[in-house]
């Protein structure tokens, strides 16, 4: 009897976990964030000279030890607003912002993860553009300097990205917690991620226009209409978890790209699926259905606009210029997926009156 009223409770109170893992996240800060070379230039070689390895804390965030470090700020931002949204839920009781407090620290792990390059890169902008090298060899020098500082992520970051994951993981159980996933729903999202998957490589094969790193591409809409009829929680599980991981393995450009190309710039397909019951309620088309997908979508396209341009800055050296342009394909594709969308409202709706789906409680 004991034992079931400690459930009941630990049931009711699910929010105390994502945020005992949220604020352990941010215990990460009292400890060193990143361990890297110095890096000193000599200037009758014109080349950079490896210095001893020191570990640098959350003082780099704001400029000790070289640059501004202003990566960081993006996933401990993120593990804060995580905390405030689970704060929030405890109060409202609303499972919108457990999900949306699982999305936050979810990407906040990611960015941890890949924060090491993230340091190495910016660190290395800043001190490679004291010394005005051709323009045309700039980023060759930046790459250069960041492979001879040699960066390792610290205890600090390890245990940051660590909590963070805890973190999701427990706003994802607290969000599903009170309608479990039937078989039915199964069924019906690992269909939707197969059509996505199989549309994929139909587009990926297709001519690409100038200087696009990607095709213009319909894909997501299948996984647009997961988050739309189960929820932002589900539908990042199918577009980042399973669509992503999938997809990068096909795609065949290496694993590594996956945190940014594939995690954080699928992840916004999520976004629509807060808007999920507002869209389904209704008889037919109207002004605040169709506003509310090009929203959710634009959103998407910039999350996944973001995650890419960030990749190519990171791992191809391309300029902010640079990868903007090739990247723009993302926000395209996603207006796109917005008009097929619209053109497929009416179907939709008959779908979820034949087969109804509370999105809210889906969550």
């Amino acid at each position: 009897m004991e034992e079931t009223k400690n459930e009941s409770w630990l049931g009711r109170n699910l929010w105390i976990l994502p945020l005992i893992c949220g604020l352990l996240a941010l215990v990460g800060l009292a400890f060193p964030l990143v361990a890297a070379h110095t890096v000193d230039y000599d200037p009758a070689t014109w080349e950079f000279i490896e210095g001893p390895r020191i570990e640098l804390r959350a003082s780099i965030i704001f400029g000790a030890e070289g640059a501004v470090c202003w990566p960081y700020f993006i996933p401990y931002g993120f593990v804060i607003a995580g905390i405030i949204l689970t704060i929030m839920d405890a109060i409202f009781r609303e499972e919108k912002l457990s999900s949306g407090a699982m999305l936050l620290y979810m990407l906040a792990a990611v960015m941890f993860f890949v924060s090491k390059p993230f340091y190495g890169f910016s660190n290395g902008l800043a001190t490679v553009g004291q010394y005005n090298y051709d323009p045309d060899n700039y980023y060759w020098y930046v790459k250069t300097y960041v492979a001879i500082a040699d960066g390792r992520l610290g205890i600090g970051t390890i245990l940051s990205a660590a909590a963070s994951v805890l973190a999701a993981l427990t706003s994802f159980s607290a969000s599903i917690s009170k309608k479990k996933i039937d078989v039915r729903s199964m069924v019906e999202i690992a269909m939707f991620c197969a059509m996505a998957i199989i549309l994929d490589l139909v587009f990926h094969y297709m001519p690409k226009l100038f200087n696009q790193v990607g095709s213009f591409s319909v894909a997501l809409v299948p996984l647009y209409i997961v988050a739309i009829r189960h929820g932002p929680s589900r539908g990042l599980m199918a577009s980042s978890l399973v669509y992503g991981l999938i997809t990068c393995l096909t795609d065949g450009y290496g694993i590594w790209l996956y945190p940014l190309d594939y995690f954080v710039a699928f992840s916004g397909v999520a976004i629509i699926g807060f808007s999920g019951k507002q869209i389904l309620d209704a008889k037919g088309y109207n002004l605040k259905a169709v506003l509310l997908i090009l929203l959710g979508c634009f959103l998407a396209g910039v999350v996944r606009f973001v995650g890419s341009a960030a990749s190519s800055m990171i791992n191809y050296g391309y300029t902010f210029a640079a990868a903007s342009l090739v990247n723009i394909y993302a926000v395209v594709s996603s207006l796109l997926c917005a008009l097929v969308l619209i053109a497929l409202y009416l179907p939709l709706l008959r779908l979820n009156k034949r087969f109804p789906v509370d999105p809210d409680g889906a969550r």
